[in-house]
């Protein structure tokens, strides 16, 4: 059996409003006929979308799975250290706090989860050594 998590987030997620909007136009579009019927193939991505980014805390290492794509695993060693900011996300997003992991190559990985402090705490904890990750201090 496959091991279970520390911690699970998912962040980024496609709004409901937007996911059945489009749901309820692509039905409507083919009810009307204007669209073939493989067209609902093109649901499972939009359906991924809806899911939004994946975030496992595993004892050494850090998942990320995006809706659609490859999943990267960042081991803890590498992470140097945490902090929290504020993250632009882009031209047509509003900018939030987000947590971001130092990285050894220079890299700042965002994490824009809905609790970024929370999190911190966590994460500096178990890259001090004080926990295994299990929440519990020496634990």
């Amino acid at each position: 059996m496959g091991e279970k998590p520390l911690w699970e987030a998912a962040f980024a997620e496609l709004s409901p409003l937007a996911f059945y909007g489009g749901v309820g136009l692509l039905a409507g579009l083919w009810a009307l006929g204007e669209a073939p019927g493989w067209v609902w193939l093109s649901l499972y991505p939009w359906w991924r979308l809806r899911l939004g980014w994946r975030a496992y805390l595993y004892p050494g290492r850090l998942i990320l799975k995006p809706p659609l794509g490859l999943a990267r695993a960042v081991p803890l060693a590498q992470v140097e250290g945490v902090e929290v900011g504020f993250w632009p996300a882009g031209p047509l997003a509003r900018g939030r706090r987000a947590l971001f992991l130092l990285l050894a190559n220079g890299e700042r990985l965002p994490l824009p989860l809905s609790e970024p402090e929370a999190l911190a705490e966590r994460l500096r904890a178990l890259l001090e050594g004080r926990t295994s990750g299990s929440g519990s201090p020496g634990g």
